[in-house]
């Protein structure tokens, strides 16, 4: 089992990637102070727990059940990127309704699409799902050394976004409003990716 956590742990570490998603989480908490930003990481990573955890346990059954095929989730998770990043070049914060909430309410734009399709992507969730169904010895259905993956992968999220809330505050605030226009540009190439790459494998899969 060891081995198989070891193999899980690197490979959801890798595909979560949360240094690769730093300029969004500095554009999804703009304007916010030390303490806000340490429990907005917290939360951030505490999405991503419950999003491959879900996943983990019962991701294939919730596709199933609504008969989505992840070619079709990973397809809508583009597009929740697109919108975005849209939103971001134009200068109106992280969030798909181009109203930027004050950072004492509540922040639901730090789940989408930051803690999903971001982090918790259709990469990582697929990953997640199909680590859980190869995994031998499963107890009581219950896939122990995924979870523990999981974990170990929320931990080092936690742990990115909590050194990246100490170098936020050393940014300037005109140098985070770059950041997020040139992010901006890079979310919306990821979405527009994502999209294609999800109807291309739509109609690879499709029956003849």
């Amino acid at each position: 089992m060891i081995d198989q956590i070891l193999y899980a742990s690197i490979a959801l570490i890798a595909l979560t990637n949360p240094l690769a998603e730093l300029p969004f989480f500095f554009a999804a908490t703009d304007g916010f102070s030390r303490a806000e930003l340490r429990r907005a990481a917290v939360k951030v990573a505490f999405g991503v727990l419950i999003v491959l955890s879900v996943s983990a346990v019962a991701g294939a059954r919730i596709l199933g059940l609504f008969d989505v095929s992840f070619a079709a989730f990973r397809t809508a998770g583009g597009l929740v990127i697109i919108l975005a990043a849209l939103e971001m070049l134009r200068g109106a914060g992280f969030g798909i309704t181009g109203v930027r909430r004050a950072p004492g309410e509540t922040e639901d734009h730090l789940w989408v699409p930051l803690v999903m399709p971001l982090i918790a992507g259709p990469a990582s969730i697929t990953a997640v799902i199909t680590l859980a169904l190869d995994e031998p010895g499963v107890l009581i259905g219950v896939p122990v050394a995924t979870l523990i993956a999981v974990v170990v992968a929320s931990v080092g999220v936690l742990a990115v976004l909590l050194a990246a809330s100490i170098l936020s505050n050393a940014l300037s605030r005109r140098a985070v409003r770059i950041f997020e226009r040139f992010s901006g540009l890079i979310l919306l190439a990821i979405g527009c990716q994502m999209v294609l790459g999800g109807i291309r494998e739509f109609f690879m899969r499709a029956p003849q």
